[in-house]
């Protein structure tokens, strides 16, 4: 099956933002595909945090701002948040356990139907059914 959406992780979210010429080129790319591509809010509250916790404040919130703006932004719905509790469960039962945050945002993508752009493919390639593409 031919993945046509996908969820853009913190990691890579960065990198766009310190306009890293390689991320940028690999997501170029998956744009040029046509490939619809978002985020979720438990990412931009990742970026959010760091902007405001960041020397450059205005400057990087502001870029945060246009960033987002670019991106489909996906939420927490009932189902996503119980498919995250399930995640955190089954992981931790198998002595793998995973951050709430991780868990939220592959629930996000599992439950809409997309997959996940990061570099920490390793990390996210642990939770059943989900579509992983790793970044460079």
């Amino acid at each position: 099956m031919e993945t046509t959406r996908a969820v853009i992780d913190t990691d890579i979210l960065i990198d766009l933002l310190r306009n890293v010429e390689e991320i940028v080129s690999f997501i170029g790319e998956i744009e040029e595909k046509k490939m619809v591509l978002s985020t979720t809010i438990i990412n931009s509250f990742d970026l959010f945090q760091g902007a405001y916790r960041s020397k450059r404040r205005e400057e990087n919130v502001s870029a945060t701002r246009r960033l987002l703006d670019r991106l489909i932004l996906l939420t927490i719905s009932p189902r996503s948040a119980e498919a995250a509790g399930r995640i955190c469960a089954e992981l931790e039962e198998k002595g793998q356990p995973i951050g709430s945050r991780d868990a939220l945002v592959a629930a996000v993508s599992l439950t809409k139907g997309y997959a996940v752009i990061t570099r920490n493919a390793k990390h996210f390639r642990r939770i059943s059914g989900l579509t992983v593409i790793a970044a460079p």
